[in-house]
This record gives structure tokens, C-alpha cells and sequence, in this order.
């Protein structure tokens, strides 16, 4: 019985770790997020570009989300987390821009992945009609999902790419919004109630 089992066991570790690679594509509620789902196969030098071309994308429509708070919301907290972040993810797309072109020669895409892109015009089109109270629930449902798409690509940069100053960003970046999803989920829970 033991020699079956030690000869099962490789098998049963080499099927998980196959099978990890799949972790990266879902957001939360299990839906494929199509930049995690195109940059899975990339490595090397390909996966840096289009990680630096789709996570700037992803920063500026986040931007663009958080720029709704300033007229939308009467929550100061919220209009001042939108500001911290809008700051914080405008240094970061200067950044990896800075890299895309020292690196490859290259400038940011305003569209680098199509069906992320219509998927946060669809959200931003939802949030810019809601004010208030109704602003607030959407903003705190949607952000931290956002951000959470964001933490998967990071963690796959962190794993991947091959600048080590880019590992670092990604982790830092991976971590500060960690912290932002445990913030907007708990302003949730304190102004909402459970979901």
C-alpha cells in the first residue's frame, strides 16, 4: 500500500501544479478576466510588453473610475481614497511607460486588450448614472474587483517577468491593492451592511 502511494504521489503533485496555471483567469465570482486569460501563455520579454501595455490600460480605466467619486459620492472617504489611488496609479502607468520604452523601444496602447476594454466601458457607463448612496454600493462592489483582476496580473509579473525592478513594482502593487480591496470590503460591510 505505501509503494502505491508513493508512486501516485509525483502524479497527484504534477496534475496540481498543472493545473495552477488556470488560478490566474478568474476574478472572484469565477469569470474569465481577459487580460489575466492573455498574458497566462506569454513569458519572457513578450509577457513583460504586454504586462506593462495591459496593466497601464487597466490602471487608466481604474483612474477613470476613481475620478466618478469626486461628484459622485458624499463620502469624504471615498473621495479621498479615489484621490490617493488616482495618484498612486498615475505614478505607476509613468513608470511602465518609462520601462516600455528604455526596455522595447516601445509606447503605451490606449487599447491593449479589447475585451477588457469593453468590459469597463460597460461598468463605467453603469457607475457615471448613480449618485450617492447608490454610487457608493456600485463603486464598493465593482472596485475591489478590479483591483482583483490587478492583484492576479501582478502576481503573475512577479513570477514571470525578468526585470527585477518590474518583479518589485509588481509586488508592491500586488500588495497595496490588497489592501484597498480589505478597505473598500470593510466600508461595505460598516455602511451596507453584509452583502
Amino acid at each position: 500500500m505505501r509503494n502505491k502511494l508513493q508512486s501516485v504521489l509525483p502524479l497527484i503533485a504534477a496534475l496540481m501544479l498543472s493545473n495552477t496555471t488556470g488560478v490566474y483567469a478568474h476574478n472572484p465570482g469565477g469569470k474569465a478576466d481577459p487580460m489575466n486569460a492573455s498574458l497566462e501563455k506569454l513569458k519572457g520579454a513578450e509577457f513583460e510588453q504586454s504586462f506593462l501595455q495591459q496593466m497601464s490600460q487597466h490602471h487608466r480605466s481604474g483612474i477613470e473610475i476613481a475620478k466618478l467619486a469626486s461628484d459622485h459620492t458624499s463620502r469624504a472617504e471615498l473621495r479621498q481614497f479615489a484621490e490617493k489611488m488616482i495618484s498612486k496609479q498615475q505614478a505607476e502607468i509613468d513608470k511602465m511607460t518609462g520601462w516600455l520604452k528604455s526596455w522595447y523601444n516601445a509606447s503605451p496602447k490606449e487599447v491593449a486588450n479589447e475585451a477588457a476594454d469593453k468590459d469597463m466601458k460597460m461598468h463605467m457607463s453603469m457607475l457615471s448614472g448613480k449618485k450617492d448612496s447608490d454610487f457608493d454600493k456600485a463603486f464598493l462592489e465593482m472596485m475591489p474587483k478590479h483591483h482583483h483582476a490587478a492583484v492576479e496580473m501582478a502576481e503573475q509579473a512577479e513570477k514571470k517577468a525578468t526585470h527585477p525592478e518590474l518583479k518589485e513594482l509588481a509586488a508592491t502593487m500586488a500588495k497595496d491593492q490588497q489592501a484597498e480591496i480589505k478597505q473598500l470590503k470593510d466600508w461595505a460591510q460598516s455602511w451596507f451592511g453584509p452583502a
